[in-house]
């Protein structure tokens, strides 16, 4: 497979990034193609533990590519600080690159995010992604390539910052200076001007050359603009039509498309979530998974797996395959829960329903039998308990798709490859 998509098939904070870390020995290329730092992905190696929000997760290896998209959105200062943490633990990042189309996020937009976060209540990361997104559309955005032509950049800001403040002041927020951003943009300019390129002709040459090249998502299906539980949603696509346009790469290149999804699941935000356990299991869940937000240190909402939500994300996405992660988490429970169905008003649901009666259904459970043993030391598939398999095996018949990776454990080599 020349090109492979990885991408989220619950509510995002799958383990995306541990999946592409363990991908990633063997491809060319690393490729995010949408969001910005309001999300992040946890990477487990010999030089620690790491939690990258803008770059790739294929940094950790040197002869590895990693570009950021033009679907992605950059905030250059937490960009900068990432580069400096990674280098400080003896990780070379020669091998990162940004696309020039790819929107900068400015003071404002993480203003302006904050503010209306504390009427909307919609858990938004305040990071200022959905801002910097609308601005995109609304034609008001400004590129990570302008940063390469001062005089064009200060006409930009010029224009914009203008409107910015005015709507700054309806929040009550003092209004920012276009001198002090020009001085901050000088700054991004010298530190990132290097690393900023035209990704096309690199990465038409590399799969017209059969390079592998992986595309990393973030987040998942049910927070994407289009197809998630809108408005409690990411503002671009972590789909695998996102990944097409967001990387820079023709569909029918992509030959693969991984979906990532936990053992259960779990959900940063608000908006329905139907099978949210707010019990001791669920606290569980929360403590032994260690479900906090690479990004917000937020508790994760944990709850049962939900093969509705999967088999969604399996159509939508094409999957060709899916990848279980935290398999390991269950090891102690007695008892385990998997949703098949939703109920509403005496009817069974195998359909995803909209946003709002997603309130109000409540799931059918079958109960399976945990195995009460690790699985952290198993690295093939004859090794795992046999109420493992059969839990697995399980999920593969509800969702439709093949399993063709299983995580134990944090580290590369606790995956198992079926």
């Amino acid at each position: 497979m020349t090109v492979t998509a990885v991408v989220g098939a619950q509510w995002g904070d799958e383990g995306k990034g541990r999946v592409i870390d363990y991908l990633a020995s063997k491809t060319d290329f690393v490729v995010r193609f949408q969001g910005g730092n309001n999300a992040g992905h946890t990477v487990v190696n010999d030089l620690g533990t790491f939690k990258l929000h803008l770059v790739p997760s294929g940094i950790f290896f040197p002869k590895v590519r990693c570009l950021m998209g033009a679907g992605t959105v950059i905030d250059p200062t937490s960009l900068l600080e990432e580069i400096a943490a990674l280098e400080s633990a003896g990780v070379k990042t020669e091998n990162l690159w940004i696309d020039r189309r790819a929107h900068i996020v400015w003071p404002y937009h993480r203003l302006l995010d904050g503010a209306r976060e504390q009427g909307s209540k919609l858990g938004t990361t305040r990071r200022g992604i959905g801002p910097v997104y609308a601005d995109k559309g609304a034609y008001r955005g400004i590129r990570i390539g302008d940063l390469l032509h001062p005089e064009f950049l200060h006409q930009r800001l010029e224009d914009v910052l203008p409107l910015k403040n005015h709507e700054m002041a309806y929040y009550g927020l003092p209004p920012l200076k276009l001198e002090d951003l020009l001085v901050q943009a000088e700054n991004w300019r010298q530190r990132l001007s290097k690393r900023i390129i035209d990704t096309v002709p690199l990465l038409r040459q590399a799969i017209q050359s059969g390079q592998q090249v992986l595309l990393e998502g973030q987040l998942g299906i049910m927070r994407d603009l289009d197809w998630g539980i809108y408005p409690y949603s990411t503002a671009s696509s972590p789909t695998a039509g996102g990944a097409s346009s967001g990387a820079g790469i023709p569909p029918k290149f992509i030959e693969q498309v991984i979906g990532v999804a936990k053992a259960y699941s779990t959900a940063v935000g608000g908006g329905p979530f139907p099978t949210e356990l707010l019990d001791a299991d669920g606290e569980r869940l929360r403590q032994v998974g260690g479900e906090f937000g690479a990004t917000t240190q937020r508790p994760r909402r944990c709850g049962w797996f939900d093969a509705i939500t999967v088999r969604y994300a399996a159509w939508l996405n094409g999957l060709s395959a899916i990848a279980v992660t935290k398999l390991d988490v269950l090891d102690t429970f007695e008892t385990i829960k998997l949703c098949r169905a939703y109920r509403l008003d005496g009817e069974e649901l195998t359909d995803m329903p909209d946003t709002i009666t997603q309130g109000q259904v409540k799931p059918v459970y079958e109960e399976w039998q945990g195995w009460r043993s690790s699985t952290r030391d198993a690295r093939t598939w004859d090794a795992l308990p046999s109420a493992a398999q059969a839990y697995l095996q399980r999920i593969e018949e509800l969702v439709g798709i093949p399993t063709k990776y299983v995580s134990v454990g944090p580290r590369r080599e606790q995956m198992i490859c079926l």
